[in-house]
């Protein structure tokens, strides 16, 4: 089985996103990879819109520092989220607390 790629997985999230769970919210959320795929990536969410987009955001409300397998695995259910923060195996920058609303944000079918 092929895995999704870390590039692919961020722009899928734009899909997965919800805008009734979002309400008003003006975020931008900076993904910057290390490891197997290191890359910069980064959400923008604006009027119920999500969009995808590479780079470095000006401004991020919040940066997620992971390596790229690790991401991977915690989106295919493979790694705990919460455990793996908790261990150190990536770590955060800004609001925290848009991070822990991701699984609120971008919900899985």
């Amino acid at each position: 089985m092929n895995r999704i790629s870390f590039r692919d997985l961020i722009a899928n999230m734009t899909d997965l996103f919800d805008p009734k769970a979002a309400g008003n919210v003006s975020a931008t959320i900076q993904f910057r990879a290390s490891g197997k795929e290191p890359g910069d990536y980064y959400l923008h969410i604006e009027n119920g819109e999500c969009t995808f987009h590479v780079g470095i955001a000006k401004s991020p409300t919040v940066t997620i520092h992971t390596p790229s397998e690790v991401w991977v695995s915690i989106n295919l259910g493979e790694m705990d989220g919460a455990q793996a923060f908790m261990q150190g195996k990536f770590r955060v920058e800004g609001d925290v607390g848009l991070m822990m609303r991701m699984r609120e944000l971008f919900k899985r079918s």
